[in-house]
């Protein structure tokens, strides 16, 4: 029997599920008071203290509310079993909300038996025009202005981290005050994520911009980025355009593409415009001489030590460089 009073929080965006669990919170101590708000770690709780949580009754007041966070991620199975029947017995004076950050294991009795019972809140991350739109709504939240167009350019800047996105978001609205915010002002404000640094290098490459790319790869170098880790990123941006490259010869329209790819429609609408640097067959034999790359580290034709860091990467550009 469904039970209104068990809520069950989960999903990988830990920012909504956070600030949905302080919306909670808020209107629960406006209405009842703080005294009746119980929060406990599922990590540090055993059954029988959370057990005992949820049976109390309120103190001065008609409800209590219980927080039990991240219970099924950090116990074993046979402990998330010994909880069910103590979800059975919740009183009506008790609120039990269960949540999660990142998913639990779905295999579990318990998961199993509160998507019977509870009443389901899933997080799951924005993508696509839904970031966008999130985008400029926290953009609003700071009384900022933010277009479409400089919301893509973001998201596809910071990648869909709403954490992240949340603080940059901030800083540029207070750094704009009362004026739109532009693609410049991300530029000189917001530090570009992994995928932004790629996808520049790669185009200073499909330009013959030798010098520009150096310099991006040593950059990336210098932020900490190994490289096997440069080498996947390139891997990806190259296979992201022969795929987008042979879609849109098909005519399939960008939107689909984004759809069929999950990628966001911004990284469509630029990593098509990078591919008519590039022909067919220069892609294709980038990505084979990038396999060839692989081939040697997996089999010791190149070796990873700190002081070998540089000719590997070396080796990676003048492959690219050679399509």
């Amino acid at each position: 029997m469904s039970k209104p009073n068990l809520v069950f929080m989960h999903g990988e965006d830990s920012f909504s599920l956070q600030k949905e669990l302080q919306r909670w919170r808020s209107l629960f101590i406006e209405k009842y008071d703080e005294t009746n708000l119980e929060t406990l770690d599922g990590k540090q709780s055993s059954v029988e203290e959370i057990a005992g949580a949820i049976s109390s009754a309120p103190f001065l007041a008609d409800k209590r509310l219980v927080v039990l966070r991240n219970f099924l991620n950090s116990n074993k199975a046979e402990t998330l079993k010994k909880l069910i029947p103590a979800l059975e017995n919740i009183p009506d004076t008790t609120v039990l909300v269960i949540a999660e950050t990142p998913p639990p294991d779905k295999r579990s009795a318990l998961f199993k038996h509160l998507t019977k019972v509870a009443t389901i809140r899933l997080f799951e991350k924005p993508k696509g025009m839904a970031l966008t739109t999130w985008i400029i709504h926290r953009a609003e939240s700071y009384k900022g202005q933010m277009d479409r167009r400089t919301a893509n350019y973001l998201a596809e800047a910071t990648g869909n981290d709403l954490w992240k996105l949340e603080n940059e978001v901030q800083k540029l609205c207070l750094f704009a005050k009362d004026r739109a915010i532009t693609p410049e002002m991300v530029d000189a404000l917001v530090t570009g994520s992994i995928e932004q640094s790629i996808f520049t290098m790669t185009d200073q490459l499909a330009k013959k911009n030798i010098s520009g790319a150096l310099k991006t790869m040593k950059e990336l170098q210098s932020q900490g980025q190994e490289a096997p880790f440069i080498f996947a990123m390139i891997s990806r941006q190259f296979r992201l355009m022969l795929e987008m490259k042979s879609l849109s010869e098909n005519r399939t329209p960008s939107g689909a593409i984004a759809s069929k790819m999950g990628v966001h429609p911004y990284v469509v609408q630029t990593t098509l415009k990078q591919c008519k640097n590039f022909t067919h067959s220069q892609l294709k034999r980038a990505l084979n001489k990038l396999l060839e790359i692989d081939r040697r580290l997996k089999t010791g034709g190149i070796h990873l030590r700190p002081r070998e860091e540089d000719q590997y990467l070396l080796a990676i550009e003048r492959i690219l460089l050679s399509h």
